[in-house]
């Protein structure tokens, strides 16, 4: 006797076959067609569930020739707070306001170009509808034509494509940042953000040399490290700021996992917050809340920024008025100040 069918191979051949019906007849009922009597529609159905089967949505949608049910989501790294906090937020939001219960399938770049590259043909191969990307680094020129061929919303990044995007404010930020820090006082602050290749890094790297300049600082003299953006790199780059011969009062970590990394190395160096060293990091407040003391912080409202990116691709694949072309869409962060900061020294004590 042949071995009964596993479950996960259950298809829609196996179940007419079982149902002595036709194929179509079980595509009609499982799709919920008015062809199909009520009675033997149901009678699909049970039988469907109660053999496990499982509609093969992206073959369905192959067959039609496009796919409103899958978008493609493609980020550098996961193991991040501003990454993996927004992935949760649009997989939830394009389930729950996507066509269908649209699904998304999430890959990781690993900030290699030409992983990327190939992921991203990988996604198109599989007729994904629109895409959310955050570039890497080095985006390649291939990579560049295969995003015009597909809706797609930047997000975090920018590689100069004409698509929209969705992006934290950080300009402002960190020139907020450093203002905070020299009206207490600090005239040595430094600075740890990611490449000026980043969009994003390029950014924070202008607010920080803008809020200098307002503050009456030399922004070319304040001790700086640029660095890609991982947490191993955050411990490192703080240890060799503060290793200087004459090392800052103050820092300023522009990167969510550069922060992570820098609160670490701020431990391991024994220094005292505020009394030995002023620290503003960057991110997520929840986490650093949970410092002591707890930690000054500009403060990202990732939820938004998953919010904005969704709805934005999800008009783009509508065809809403205004949803296609390119324009930065702009997420204010704010700046939580907490006990991490105060006077150099520890003197005027707040």
């Amino acid at each position: 006797m042949a071995a009964r069918t596993r479950r996960a191979d259950i298809g829609v051949v196996d179940l007419a076959r079982e149902l002595g019906i036709s194929t179509a007849t079980v595509s009609r009922a499982l799709n919920g067609s008015p062809a199909v009597r009520p009675e033997l529609a149901e009678r699909v159905r049970q039988h469907a569930q109660a053999r496990g089967y499982v509609a093969n949505r992206l073959a369905r949608a192959l067959s039609a020739n496009t796919s409103r049910a899958f978008v493609g989501f493609v980020i550098p790294y996961v193991d991040t707070p501003a990454y993996s906090a927004v992935a949760a937020e649009c997989a939830r939001l394009f389930s729950e306001d996507g066509p269908d219960g649209t699904q998304m399938i999430l890959t990781i770049t690993e900030n290699d170009p030409e992983r990327e590259l190939r992921q991203l043909r990988e996604l198109l191969a599989s007729r994904v509808a629109g895409l959310v990307i955050s570039p890497s680094t080095h985006v390649l020129e291939d990579t560049k034509r295969l995003l015009a061929s597909v809706p797609v919303v930047e997000l975090h990044r920018a590689c100069g494509i004409d698509a929209p995007g969705v992006f934290s404010d950080d300009e402002q930020a960190m020139a907020e940042s450093v203002l905070h820090l020299a009206a207490l006082g600090h005239r040595s602050i430094g600075y740890l953000g990611t490449p000026v290749a980043l969009s994003n890094g390029a950014t924070r790297l202008r607010g920080m040399r803008r809020g200098a300049v307002l503050a009456g600082l030399d922004p070319d003299g304040l001790p700086t490290c640029l660095i890609e953006p991982t947490t191993d790199n955050g411990q490192r780059g703080v240890l060799e700021l503060l290793e200087r011969p004459d090392p800052p009062t103050a820092l300023l970590i522009a990167g969510g996992a550069l922060s992570i990394g820098a609160a670490r190395a701020v431990r391991a160096s024994g220094r005292r917050l505020p009394e030995d060293l002023s620290l503003v990091v960057y991110g997520d407040p929840s986490w650093f809340a949970l410092s002591e003391p707890p930690l000054t912080t500009v403060a990202v409202p990732y939820p938004e920024l998953a919010k904005r990116a969704a709805r934005l691709l999800l008009d783009r694949l509508d065809e809403r008025p205004g949803a296609s072309g390119g324009g930065q869409h702009l997420i204010k962060p704010e700046l939580v100040i907490a006990g991490s900061t105060g006077p150099p020294g520890g003197s005027s004590r707040r």
